[in-house]
């Protein structure tokens, strides 16, 4: 004799997910397929609902299938056969509808599959043609295959990886079956909220009824509390005592997301809520805003900042970093990496940071970034990885950027970035150029134990990161560190030697015995307005008026050598909308000008810069005037610029770039007078190199041809990526087309990467 509530067996099925058959003989008596019980399992634990897999009248028992997720199914993973659960409560809820309908179509996600089983095997039993689709993360979480193909006429898999089954959800699944012309009488969804949410919305065209099985916050399980309430349709019911079954074509699906967000710490979470958090990725494009707010990055006030060069952002506190990390959802299929250039592990960093390792975060990063503490700082996110982020959906991205940041900060300050390859091999790489493409392709081929030489036409590392990003933005002091890491591995660095001049590749390649080139020498030429007055004194190109601050410290004159003109009290002009327009317009102020407008062609919208340095521009003073081209620039009888001759403009449609194309306005032009313009428009290639290399290809903008797989050059052995490549992009591009390059460099040495 068995005493009650004992369990009686206990079988892994998965990863964390266990099998428990308990003895329970008033509840097997009465359990029907779709009902659930409450267990409790100490005097201050939490109620916890679980639907009831199956049951044995005559043997008196209940199955019960959990996933180990939170406090209380950790505390019921460790009682073992023989032992008791204190509290089971059941059996609860209204048992499913179980009649002929016809083609049923029964749909577990994750865990879900276990509450299907049931009601699978009832429908089927009734006499329906059953086709049950199960879908889970990968082959090895996937359960009860054998027992859900002995109750439905057909079984269909899917996984998220493609590890088994059909590579997908279970809604792509649905989705196919329905496409093809198949039809269904009935549908019954269990599972994950966002997948039944999902999958209402996939039959609801074809007018298929459609019910859903919602695991909801409760805490009695008798319609005492009303914390299970639920909008249907025009009315409130109550998951414990109307459910727990509902119409998928009237449930409010949003306000059931939001109550299930209640409680967010693990510790006060419900088993289904911890369920819904895990499984939420099988449909990530349902995912709503979480409760917390995302965390705004501390600045130095604009008004201290606006007259020195001192960092503007000051990054996250650790306690905001916590926060942060903790609004990660941890997705299943991370858009968020595929909005990465170099694929950075983003989930899996913002876990370690999550679990307070911020150290072990930055060297998981520095796995597939070189640089992390430039890119935390300068890479436009938004665009990019915060970009593709789910949250960003229905509410504000993760932080990324800033917690990249964070981390690679903290790694910085606990240990060297870039430990030295234990050997090195017999191969040698050249590098042309130290910017952030050739950067990123030395780090990845000296983690290699390539041997590998940076060539740089400056007497200065860091390309445009040193020359072209204010230390506002990028404090030298960080590139100098990344520098110092790379050089630590090994990397040699060579400075003033502009490659096509004091050597050529072919020189490299034969005479130096390098085996393979890598050319990241950047965009080089900058582009002008091509109209009159440019040559006069005061109209810089931003190239120019950038170097001169950031690697020649110019605002720093006549204690350094290299000038600059005095602006003080003056009016700039920057012409562009880019991050260097941005850059060159926040340089101007902080070296006293008493005006700095950008002028650009097209409206806010269309401006290619970072959001977040538009923003710290307006609050620094920056003016703004959209929808205005310059005609002609022109100046008094010594030659010095004293004003500008502008058009007004209007859009018209979108042009290559899918920017709306900015259109003259006839009889609008008017003058501005200026004292110093900048111009920002972008830059074209460098031709040093390509006329000094016979056989490499460009194109009609000198820009290197090269394979986009491996991004080799017309030259065997020679390779090429960033700008000099693609034009002006962003580091971040740069540095994954130095990463692309490196691979390809090792599969040329015979190296598995």
């Amino acid at each position: 004799m068995h005493a009650l509530n004992t369990i009686l067996e206990k079988k892994l099925l998965a990863e964390k997910i266990n099998q428990y058959i308990v003895h329970t003989p008033s509840i097997a008596r009465k359990a029907k397929a779709g009902q659930f019980v409450i267990l409790r399992l100490s005097d201050g634990g939490e109620r916890v609902p679980l639907t009831i897999v199956d049951h044995d009248a005559e043997k008196g028992t209940i199955t019960l299938i959990v996933q180990t997720v939170g406090k209380s199914t950790k505390m019921l993973d460790e009682i073992e056969p023989g032992e008791a659960i204190q509290d089971v409560l059941g059996p609860l809820g209204n048992p499913s509808e179980i009649e002929n309908f016809g083609r049923v179509a029964v749909i577990g996600g994750g865990v879900g599959a276990a509450v299907a089983f049931p009601v699978a095997k009832a429908l089927k039993l009734a006499g329906n043609h059953v086709t049950a689709i199960v879908g889970a993360r990968n082959k090895d979480l996937i359960i009860l295959k054998p027992e859900l193909e002995q109750v439905t006429d057909r079984l269909l898999l899917t996984t998220d990886d493609g590890s088994y089954g059909l590579h997908g959800f279970v809604t792509d699944q649905l989705r196919m079956l329905l496409e093809s012309g198949e039809s269904f009488d009935y549908v019954l969804a269990i599972g994950p909220l966002f997948m039944m949410r999902a999958v209402a919305d996939l039959t609801k065209p074809y007018g298929i009824r459609t019910t859903v099985s919602l695991n909801t916050i409760m805490v009695d399980g008798t319609g005492m509390c009303g914390g299970c309430r639920v909008q249907v349709g025009d009315k409130v019911r109550f998951t414990c005592v109307d459910g727990p079954e509902f119409d998928g074509h009237l449930v409010d699906f949003d306000t059931v997301i939001h109550r299930n967000r209640t409680y967010n710490h693990p510790e006060d979470c419900r088993l289904d809520t911890q369920v819904a958090d895990i499984e939420a990725e099988h449909l990530e494009e349902e995912l709503l805003q979480p409760s917390k707010e995302r965390q705004r990055m501390p600045e130095l006030p604009a008004h201290e900042r606006v007259r020195n060069f001192h960092e503007v952002a000051l990054g996250f506190t650790p306690e905001q970093a916590r926060i942060e990390a903790e609004r990660c959802l941890q997705c299943r299929n991370p858009l968020c990496v595929s909005g990465c250039p170099v694929s950075v592990k983003i989930p899996q960093f913002i876990k370690l940071l999550q679990s307070g390792d911020a150290v072990g975060a930055g060297r998981l990063i520095k796995t597939d970034n070189s640089l992390p503490r430039i890119c935390g700082r300068v890479c436009p996110q938004s665009d990019q990885c915060e970009g593709a982020c789910i949250l960003g959906r229905k509410g504000k991205p993760i932080a990324i950027g800033a917690l990249e940041r964070y981390v690679s900060d903290a790694l910085a300050a606990a240990e060297p970035e870039i430990e030295a390859s234990p050997e090195k091999l017999p191969f040698r790489a050249a590098m042309i150029g130290s910017g952030p493409a050739s950067l990123s392709c030395a780090g990845d081929l000296a983690r290699a134990g390539v041997q590998v030489t940076v060539f740089e036409a400056f007497h200065d590392f860091g390309g445009v990161l040193r020359y072209g990003i204010p230390e506002f933005r990028l404090p030298k002091s960080i590139v100098a560190q990344e520098v110092e890491s790379l050089s630590q591995s090994g990397v040699k660095f060579v400075a003033n030697t502009l490659i096509g001049a004091t050597f050529t590749i072919d020189e490299l390649l034969h005479d130096e015995h390098f085996d393979a080139v890598f050319i990241g020498s950047g965009a080089g030429l900058p582009n002008f307005l091509g109209i009159e007055g440019e040559s006069l004194v005061g109209v810089y190109s931003a190239n120019e008026f950038l170097t001169r601050v950031n690697l020649m410290k110019a605002y720093e004159y006549p204690h350094v050598d290299t000038p600059i003109l005095n602006m003080l009290n003056k009016t700039v002009g920057v012409f562009g909308g880019g991050n260097t327009a941005l850059d060159s317009a926040r340089v101007a102020l902080r070296l006293g000008a008493a005006k700095v407008a950008i002028i650009y062609r097209r409206t806010e919208q269309e401006m290619p810069g970072r959001k977040e340095e538009i923003e710290h521009a307006l609050a620094e003073g920056v003016q703004f005037s959209y929808l205005n081209a310059p005609l002609q620039f022109f100046g008094n009888q010594d030659g010095r610029l004293t004003g500008v001759r502008l058009q007004k403009m209007e859009l018209g449609e979108p042009d290559a770039s899918g920017r709306r194309r900015p259109v003259p306005l006839a009889g609008s032009e008017y003058e501005m007078d200026l004292d110093i313009a900048i111009v920002a428009i972008g830059n074209g290639s460098n031709p040093i190199i390509h006329r000094s290399t016979p056989g490499l290809d460009v194109d009609k903008w000198g820009h290197i041809l090269v394979d986009p797989e491996t991004s080799q050059t017309s030259i065997p052995g020679v390779y090429a990526g960033g700008d000099i490549v693609t034009g002006g992009a962003t580091v971040i591009k740069a540095m994954g087309a130095g990463r692309k390059a490196a691979a390809s460099i090792l599969r040329q040495f015979g190296i598995e990467v």
